[in-house]
């Protein structure tokens, strides 16, 4: 079992309808195989509980949520596959764009390959930083890119506790996005969209829960078999509480192998940024930070957990008022933590993962197979890390996918080359003009006085007077070419613009939302059906 790191870089696709998938498809079944061979050899207590077991109760409840929490908003009779592998993916409930959400297709094609059941996380403990998109707006010839909000802004509060702000502007959403965009979107799918948000919005004000269910219940009408759960509902169940009891019981030595194994990773991988991939764990005196979050309804805006060991006890700590003590030593079984944690639950203490040990759980824990985004894996070569060390186990084998679906035609390259091109033609005017002077434009004189000086040796003390020739010359023969010149000029001013606006323009980043159900439902069911 490897516990070094090495270099892997992992980049996006780049054209259009390219996508990445590492490992291949065809080797999901055999990673799937090494993960349950893996799992069923090991042999690790879980403060009280073998990991086997956990990972059994865990299960169990994830399905049981999911059910529940998809039945209440679409069909949920067609995803079975209970019997074949549980297949794991998440990522926040936003307005993403198609590259990630080419992952949930892929997700319900490769459990219906396998005769699995696939289950998307919604990532609820993460912040919603931005509540609006980037669209294009003006013409096809002028075009721009604006933000439209979809509500107001609210710093620091969790998708989970995240409600709607601003119902008028929630409401108002699809038809500025579409005033907008005319002209320079082609039906947009935002507007069917958005009906099913707005009716979502009947049943629940989160707003993270509303973008979700209306997104799920388009992949249910274009025939994807997947669940959805919000990571808060597997948040709750014992066998959560006991894998984060677990890991505060014993976090003085988690904290030493996460911070040692990030340093190694910033340094294989070249970061010298302390906050990425992620911050180190802090110790201040007697108070070691935890992977967690922390927040409770009365005051949700989530902070980061610091824990101090008490002898029988350990207490955790927001630092901002909040603090609750747990029944927890290294030495002990958890059960009585895992009740006391679970009723702060109930009362609105929530304890939620930080992004290394979401991962981490639903990998080691959750799931025979995780279908990770860029992201995520890039920081999962940490987790392995940590996996390795602090549990002693073969960190489980898992998938990345990614793709790149374009709202415009990329001419990009095109215009690059253009302008290259051009300034090359222009650097020649100057300095090489004899290259596109054709013999009925004259200078022929002019052409072999450059040569003679361009060929012969400079007596020493004349090196000066050469290279002031040749550029009299170089003048005198260039001003033939003055038109040419000026208009080669303008074009890279032209391209210049027109780059500009094609680079944003040729974002992957733009929200699927804006994409007309034409173009992105068939290519995302091409994409995922091809690499399955």
């Amino acid at each position: 079992m490897p516990t070094d790191l090495a270099y892997k870089p992992i980049r996006a696709p780049r054209g259009h309808g390219q996508t990445l998938i590492d490992p291949p498809w065809g080797s999901a079944a055999a990673v799937i195989e090494e993960n349950r061979t893996v799992a069923q050899r090991a042999s690790y207590d879980v403060q009280g509980m073998c990991l086997r077991r956990l990972c059994a109760d865990a299960r169990g409840h994830l399905l049981q949520e999911a059910r529940r929490h998809t039945s209440a908003y679409r069909d949920v009779s067609a995803a079975a596959g209970a019997d074949g592998p549980l297949l794991l993916a998440g990522h926040q409930p936003q307005l993403f764009h198609p590259g990630v959400w080419f992952k949930n297709f892929a997700l319900s094609a490769l459990a219906r390959r396998l005769g699995g059941q696939a289950v998307n996380l919604l990532i609820d403990n993460d912040i919603l930083r931005q509540a609006a998109i980037r669209v294009p707006t003006g013409s096809r010839d002028e075009p721009q890119v604006i933000t439209v909000p979809f509500d107001r802004v609210v710093e620091t509060i969790p998708f989970e506790q995240r409600e709607v702000v601003d119902a008028e502007l929630f409401g108002s959403f699809a038809d500025r996005v579409y005033a907008v965009g005319n002209g320079v979107l082609a039906e947009p799918l935002v507007r069917d969209y958005w009906k099913l948000v707005r009716t979502a919005r009947k049943r629940s004000a989160n707003l993270g829960r509303c973008l979700a269910e209306a997104r799920h219940q388009l992949e249910g009408g274009w025939g994807q078999d997947t669940w959805e759960v919000p990571l808060s509902a597997v948040c709750q169940a014992p066998a959560f509480a006991r894998f984060a009891c677990h890991l505060l019981a014993h976090l003085s030595r988690f904290q030493d192998i996460h911070n040692t194994a990030l340093h190694e990773y910033r340094r294989v991988n070249r970061v010298r940024s302390r906050a990425h991939p992620v911050p180190d764990l802090e110790r201040d005196g007697v108070w070691r930070e935890a992977p967690f979050w922390l927040w409770s309804e009365n005051s949700p805006s989530r902070k980061r957990a610091f824990v101090r060991s008490c002898g029988e006890s350990v207490e955790l700590t927001d630092r901002a008022g909040l603090s609750v003590q747990l029944p927890l030593n290294a030495d002990r079984d958890a059960e009585r933590a895992v009740d006391a944690l679970l009723a702060l639950g109930r009362r609105g203490v929530k304890l939620r993962p930080r992004a290394l040990v979401t991962t981490m759980y639903a990998r080691l824990v959750l799931s025979d197979l995780f279908l990770h985004g860029i992201g995520g894996a890039k920081y999962d070569q940490l987790t392995d890390l940590i996996v390795q060390r602090f549990f002693g186990l073969q960190p489980p084998g898992f998938l990345t996918l990614s793709a790149t679906v374009l709202l415009f035609d990329d001419r990009t390259d095109e215009l690059t080359a253009r302008i290259r091109a051009a300034k090359q033609r222009l650097r020649e005017y100057r300095f090489q003009p004899e290259r596109h002077l054709t013999p009925d434009r004259g200078g022929d004189g002019w052409i072999a006085d450059k040569l003679a000086w361009v060929g012969g040796e400079a007596p020493r003390g004349q090196r000066l007077v050469r290279h002031q020739e040749i550029e009299r010359l170089n003048a005198q023969l260039g001003a033939a070419l003055e038109r040419e010149r000026q208009q080669t000029a303008a074009d890279v001013v032209r391209w210049t613009a027109e780059l500009r606006q094609q680079t944003s323009l040729a974002s992957r980043e733009f929200a699927f939302c804006l994409f007309s159900e034409k173009k992105l439902r068939p290519l995302l069911l091409e994409l995922s059906a091809g690499s399955v």
